[in-house]
């Protein structure tokens, strides 16, 4: 899920249903308190582990990767507020489910960080992407590798703020670690 500052509304997309991975997109809006399913033109296959994110300069929602029918994915899609748009960078991530995603006002862009890759280890790569192409950042320090670790913006110290996560099967984490502008540019 993701928030969407222009409609005002959390857009959710896919998951894992009963019958398996799911393709739709949901709705949520907090001041009527309701679910509405969507039905746009275009839309991501069907899929589980999918990471979203709210870009503040494109004023889209980025999803990226998750796992469907064919395995890993490391397709990038953007949300306008009507239909899902599939984006094809010249470069990105290696396919992954369950990565940290967020968006971060300092760098003007949206940051990932890890991962669970095809094989079950964890990643530790950190890209960002500016509303084209996604960028690998090479940093001096950083997390060890996880998935499903908790990130979001912090403006009082102006990083991204990670937290937790696992390093592979049956490992949590419980690290916390800051992205911080002068780390990443």
């Amino acid at each position: 899920m993701a928030y969407n500052a222009v409609t005002e509304t959390v857009i959710l997309f896919g998951g894992s249903g009963e019958g398996g991975a799911l393709g739709d997109t949901w709705e949520w809006d907090g001041q009527t308190k309701t679910w509405t399913e969507l039905f746009p033109a275009a839309s991501p296959s069907p899929r589980i582990g999918t990471s979203l994110a709210y870009d503040a300069i494109t004023r889209e929602i980025v999803l990226f990767g998750g796992n469907g029918s064919t395995g890993d994915l490391n397709d990038t899609w953007s949300w306008n507020g009507a239909t899902w748009t599939q984006r094809f960078p010249a470069a990105s991530p290696s396919p992954r489910q369950v990565s940290s995603i967020a968006y971060d006002a300092s760098l003007g862009q949206v940051v990932l960080f890890g991962g669970r890759a095809p094989d079950g280890q964890s990643l530790d790569d950190t890209w960002a992407w500016n509303g084209i192409r996604w960028t690998q950042l090479k940093l001096p320090a950083q997390p060890p590798a996880r998935y499903t670790g908790a990130m979001d913006f912090d403006p009082f110290s102006d990083g991204l703020v990670l937290f937790a996560g696992w390093l592979a099967c049956c490992t949590p984490l419980d690290d916390t670690w800051l992205l911080a502008p002068v780390l990443a540019r």
